[in-house]
């Protein structure tokens, strides 16, 4: 176990740097060895792990503690078995088994008087600066001694806001703003600043920077001065809370604090919800304002309904007819899979889709069949697997397509697994290729108006197919809604009166509603007046048909030659959301509009303009300030009347 230990050390060093997580990963594991004993790695068996995450319980750690520490010891055991790829060594920790269910919790912001309190009795500047960098910049206390002389911007002129540089966790680097009174504090601290060789921008009583735990302590001295319990990462929630309670949106508080993911920062601001606590009591006063409804009375329905779409069953068995030309041993489990497959589809694309995957299939297992000694799901090894990748990188493939065949790939063996074939474990530990963060995709004000006039210009008349193009293109403009949506939609999906659209056939599976402005309510009516009457109740008839996809992708390329702008229905999405929360849309709203599941996916969409993110937070901070004034009256928290009257001005 000590040479493991010794190889996974360096590994982590390696890796992470002067970061603090080989410490935290390699003293979790010395736990673990401390508990279980000095084993073999490869004795270590799921039971070892039970009893270690039942000793740890006894000890009274909490769920988020353990489960770290499993997540620790798990990728140990991924790191032992990555050093033999080509050796079945299951991992021990299963994570269904070992994780315990954690709770969720409120955020651990400091109320607003005990904030009061604890500015009140400091009376250093260096210190002021400190702690006013956590409470109104929302800086780490490992970010705050880390930061230097350049990172603090010089203010263009007195009374204006600067910007200031941050290198976060994991050497990520961001811009934070501080506003005209932090700067001024800040440059107060500067002017008295010793002279110094090294350019830390915070100094000890000796001249060395400050250490994390000298902050530490300072901040309790203060707090018990003040009578108060605040820990310097409460500062950080504090500000954070702030920021919502302005309503200012999710996206832009996790810029300001260096998230990488919004549900990180959703868990600071979950108790700073203004938009919830409004609409819970407009909703609450205007149900208790409504009289009773009589009896027998339904809301009316939608006219024509909805007609039902059988899916293509002959696709479905040409697409399987395709595998025969695959082995028997192979294409039987491939069939099986393609036909469960097919059951989660929609039935409008799952011929489609069903074409697109046996295709897949059948290339991706051809090369296998070909290029390596594959005889039988037991013969097929991890660096048969690599090699394969290997090959489609050499091919020029982009790293989304590579991880779309992984991806179906891994579908195939699970499935696989499932069926109780022997399926090597490690190959399902292939980490996908990596990717760096997409760019925008947006369309830029300037370039989405001149792709609305060429689209204006080339479909001006009232030609019942110039109605048709010019109403389908605002439609996906103006509530960004997929193609699979857009062709899919129905007369009865149209709702005029309430202006919004029925979405029932979603990327996955969730209905939901999108709202229509009058401009394109106006639009939809004057392609109605031109849509040809005939039994079928797409919303969208070209030429006596429903619409296609190859005309949608003909009117793109049209555009695009006559704009000279790339233009997708993916684009426009984009689109939409970008401009959406750049107008204060929160980004969960738009996550209903746009139907994704994670408010991660939507930040890939909604992109903030950085005048729009300095223009918010430079607004929520001047709502803010009269709380950290300097000049507070020291009889601040024994006078109620002066409080009540603080506050209300927030």
């Amino acid at each position: 176990m000590e040479e493991a230990q010794e190889r996974y050390a360096q590994y982590l060093y390696r890796r992470y740097g002067d970061r603090s997580t080989p410490y935290h990963y390699l003293r979790d594991l010395a736990l673990f060895i401390q508990e279980v004993g000095p084993k073999k790695p490869r004795s270590v068996t799921v039971a070892d792990i039970d009893q270690f995450v039942d000793g740890q319980a006894r000890r009274g750690l909490k769920p988020s503690s353990i489960n770290r520490r499993v997540a620790s010891l798990h990728t140990f055991f991924e790191f032992l078995a990555s050093e033999v790829p080509d050796e079945v060594w299951p991992n021990p920790v299963n994570r269904r088994r070992h994780a315990l269910k954690q709770g969720t919790l409120l955020p651990r912001d400091a109320s607003d008087p005990e904030v009061a309190a604890l500015f009140g009795v400091i009376d250093d500047v260096r210190d002021l600066a400190i702690f006013g960098l956590m409470v109104a910049a929302g800086l780490r206390v490992g970010e705050v001694v880390t930061l230097h002389l350049a990172d603090v911007e010089r203010a263009c002129a007195p009374g204006q806001a600067a910007r200031l540089r941050v290198m976060g966790k994991g050497r990520k680097e961001r811009f934070v703003w501080l506003t005209p009174r932090w700067v001024d504090i800040v440059e107060q601290w500067r002017q008295q600043r010793p002279q110094v060789e090294h350019d830390f921008l915070f100094l000890n009583q000796h001249g060395r920077q400050l250490s994390v735990a000298g902050v530490q302590y300072r901040l309790r001295e203060y707090t018990e001065v003040a009578g108060v319990s605040i820990t310097c990462h409460q500062l950080r929630h504090t500000f954070a809370r702030r920021l919502a309670e302005q309503r200012m949106p999710t996206e832009s508080i996790a810029k300001f604090l260096g998230h990488s993911q919004l549900g990180t920062t959703l868990g600071y601001t979950a108790g700073a919800d203004p938009d919830l606590r409004d609409a819970f009591l407009d909703s609450m006063a205007r149900i208790e304002s409504l009289p009773a409804a009589p009896p027998g009375v339904e809301s009316p329905a939608f006219s024509p309904k909805r007609q039902a779409v059988e899916a293509d069953i002959q696709a479905l068995e040409a697409a399987t007819a395709r595998l025969t030309a695959l082995p028997a041993w192979l294409s039987n489990p491939l069939t099986l899979y393609l036909r469960q497959r097919w059951r989660n589809w929609q039935p409008h694309l799952a011929a489609s889709h069903a074409d697109r995957l046996s295709r897949q299939l059948v290339q991706i297992w051809t090369w296998f069949l070909e290029e390596t000694p594959f005889t039988g799901w037991e013969a097929l090894q991890r660096s048969h697997v690599e090699a394969w990748l290997d090959d489609l990188a050499d091919q020029g493939l982009q790293v989304n397509t590579r991880r779309s065949q992984l991806s179906t790939l891994f579908g195939c063996l699970h499935h696989a697994c499932d069926q109780e074939l022997p399926i090597a474990a490690n190959i399902l530990r292939i980490p996908y290729p990596q990717r760096s963060d997409p760019l925008p995709k947006y369309l830029e004000p300037h370039a989405c108006q001149h792709v609305i006039e060429t689209v204006f210009h080339d479909t001006e008349g009232e030609t019942p197919r110039a109605s048709l193009d010019r109403a389908w293109f605002l439609t996906l403009l103006y509530t960004g809604i997929r193609t699979c949506e857009l062709l899919d939609l129905r007369l009865s999906d149209v709702d005029f009166a309430s202006k919004r659209l029925l979405i029932h056939t979603s990327k996955n599976n969730q209905a939901r509603t999108v709202f229509m402005t009058p401009e394109l309510s106006s639009v939809l009516a004057a392609y109605l007046a031109h849509r040809p009457h005939i039994d079928d109740d797409h919303f969208w008839i070209d030429q006596g048909q429903p619409l296609l996809s190859a005309r949608v992708r003909y009117c793109f390329e049209r555009w695009h030659k006559l704009s000279q702008v790339h233009v997708s229905a993916h684009r426009l999405r984009h689109t939409f959301a970008t401009y959406l929360v750049n107008q204060g849309m929160p980004i969960h709203s738009i996550a209903k509009l746009l139907g994704h599941r994670s408010l991660n996916t939507t930040q890939q969409y909604a992109r903030l303009f950085e005048p729009t993110l300095k223009k918010q937070f430079l607004t929520a901070m001047s709502n803010i300030e009269g709380i950290l004034s300097l000049d507070w009256p020291a009889a601040y928290l024994l006078d109620s009347a002066l409080r009540e009257q603080t506050f209300d001005s927030l």
